[in-house]
């Protein structure tokens, strides 16, 4: 550290851009602009709250803590680090519970570390924080309820069908507005904030408020979304890596990153009080929460859309540090002394205490009001003392933190995981299910006269929709999904080369259960395959989804039954009675429908 004279025996000199006589320095003093290189206030090259960056580079732990002097950077990034880390690991071992806990909750712990670290939480009210968690909480358990069927009914894609008809487009903007909701939500709580206590107008201050409420909104959502699926137990052994590894990427870094990013951003708009930054902040967060949604509309490989969501996280964290450098250059600053002396956090020189430390360019209000009144006493008296947790007791809190929240997923699993039920068989042996005679349903003819096909008819659980090449029946009752009954033509194909061919379509990423052995279409040899998906919406979110596909080809016609809906485990008192190893609902109205299929023969009336 510089002695504290020396700050006073530095020379004067006028600005180059705002003409104010200032201390001889790299920068400004006054407004923060370069004194070398190119002219202008703006200085990308060097961001404001942490001047040996550029405002353009994405870094993670500066742009989401601003407030961070620069010798308590290296723990929070190690924090990061190790939070990453440990979600991989829980996705390599299936530990499905604590991978769905501290990805939730991983980012609010650092977030309240940060609060601490920097002294933030003594210039902001902590009730003003409470309440703010308060709003983005209950906002998010709302939001989370209210879509959760809206998105559940989106995962039921159809099979070899035209996407382009009316009920599609309907479904497909309906979980394109999910999102865009989602971020106009998350933007409540700091508007509401800045109405309810409008305290200081220091732009890091609606940072704070910003960041904290979207974070908040973010964490309960997805506890809310994801909640069910602690009742399938503390692993997930039945879920491939991959998915895991992608809902780890997405939940526990990439969206609330992106959150945090945004609601901060538009914290610092709206406490700067500037409409254009306000407006442009709210375009920015629509605008990329809107690509999420156009994610979920077109159907993507898992890794593009694992990779997707960090390009847009590593935007938000450049529009963040854009709306910050624009606020902490442009704020209005009270009347200073510059004969007065501060030690600069971040260079750790004894400097003119003015709105910018004439040797690095770092704006003083990047650092607390109470870190600099400890600065200042820093600067006239070496036995002054400014906050610094150790890196190990910082590191400590993270990760005693992150055990506690991860135990906590594990207790919540193993509660909430019904005992599995043993079978002894004879007696539980199970009962035939009993279905309605087939040949009392409608019969479609397709429109090429090439095979019929009997469908539920009024009055049942199912509305059917009759297209040109078969019929697409939408199940509404017990656990909802889509059956479909359809004909084209084979084009040489072998069944399996169809089936592969139309799950590869709409389902890149499925993965084969089991093959289903001698599989047969309207009594026709055929194959048939039960596969699993993990559709993502937004938010990360997946569900198991189970798929049943059969396919039969004579004289180069195929005839296809597809049926998806939710993964249902099926017990004694639940389902047919019986072990089932499709596990799905839909499964025990399929085969009746299969059975009904018949090809038309050449020359044959089609009646």
């Amino acid at each position: 550290m510089s002695s504290p004279g020396d700050a006073s025996t530095s020379s004067l000199t006028g600005c180059r851009v705002c003409e104010t006589e200032v201390p001889a320095g790299s920068f400004c003093g006054s407004c923060g602009a370069a004194q070398h290189g190119k002219r202008g206030r703006r200085r990308f090259g060097a961001y404001a709250a942490t001047p040996s960056e550029h405002t353009l580079r994405p870094s993670l732990t500066t742009s989401l803590f601003p407030h961070l002097p620069q010798r308590s950077l290296l723990p929070f990034r190690v924090g990061f680090a190790l939070l990453f880390l440990a979600l991989i690991a829980f996705a390599l071992l299936r530990w499905q519970a604590p991978l769905i806990t501290v990805g939730a909750l991983g980012l609010p712990m650092l977030f309240l570390l940060y609060l601490r670290e920097s002294e933030v939480d003594d210039d902001v009210p902590r009730s003003s924080f409470l309440l703010t968690a308060a709003m983005g909480i209950a906002l998010g358990v709302g939001f989370a309820f209210v879509t959760g069927a809206i998105v559940a009914a989106s995962y039921d894609v159809s099979l070899g069908t035209d996407d382009s008809d009316q009920q599609t487009v309907l479904s497909s903007l309906s979980v394109l507005a999910i999102p865009i909701v989602a971020a106009v939500l998350m933007l409540i709580p700091a508007v509401v904030m800045r109405l309810v206590r409008p305290g200081t107008r220091e732009p890091l201050d609606g940072f704070v408020i910003g960041a904290w409420g979207a974070i908040c909104f973010t964490a309960a959502a997805t506890l809310t979304r994801l909640a069910p699926q602690l009742e399938t137990g503390v692993t997930a052994w039945d879920r491939p890596v991959s998915v895991l590894f992608v809902e780890a990427g997405i939940q526990g870094m990439a969206l609330p990153i992106t959150s945090a990013a945004l609601g901060g951003l538009a914290g610092v708009a709206v406490w700067l009080g500037r409409r254009t930054l306000i407006a442009s902040s709210v375009l920015v967060a629509l605008g990329l929460y809107t690509v999420m949604g156009v994610m979920e509309v077109i159907a993507i490989p898992q890794t593009v859309h694992f990779g997707l969501h960090f390009v847009i996280a590593a935007f938000a964290l450049i529009a963040l540090r854009i709306g910050v450098q624009t606020a902490l250059l442009g704020e209005e600053h009270d009347p200073f002394d510059s004969s007065a002396q501060v030690l600069c956090p971040h260079c750790d020189t004894v400097v003119a205490d003015m709105p910018f430390c004439p040797d690095c360019g770092v704006a003083a209000r990047a650092a607390s009001r109470t870190s600099r009144t400890a600065q200042r006493a820093a600067a006239v008296d070496e036995t002054a003392t400014v906050h610094q947790t150790s890196n190990i007791r910082l590191l400590t809190a993270l990760g005693v933190g992150a055990a506690v929240v991860a135990a906590a997923g594990v207790t919540a699993a193993v509660v909430a995981t019904p005992v599995e039920a043993r079978y002894v068989c004879p007696p539980d042996c199970g009962r035939p299910p009993i279905a309605e005679q087939v040949e009392s349903n409608p019969r479609f003819v397709s429109q090429d006269g090439e095979f019929s096909v009997q469908y539920p008819g009024p009055g049942t659980a199912y509305e059917a929709t009759l297209n040109e090449n078969g019929v697409e029946l939408n199940f509404t009752g017990g656990d909802t999904g889509t059956m479909q009954l359809f004909g084209m033509p084979a084009n040489g194909l072998s069944p399996k080369q169809l089936a592969d061919f139309l799950i590869g379509e709409k389902y890149p990423d499925a993965t084969t259960d089991y093959e289903i052995p001698n599989a047969m279409v309207g009594y026709e040899p055929g194959y048939g395959v039960v596969v699993d998906e993990y559709p993502q919406d937004a938010s990360g979110s997946f569900t198991r989804l189970r798929l049943v596909v059969m396919v039969a080809v004579r004289h180069d016609y195929a005839l296809v039954a597809a049926a998806i809906g939710p993964y249902h485990e099926f017990t004694r008192d639940d389902g047919p009675g019986h072990p089932s190893g499709v596990n799905l609902q839909l499964a025990m109205d399929m085969g009746k429908y299969v059975n009904s299929f018949r090809w038309n023969e050449p020359n044959e009336p089609t009646g």
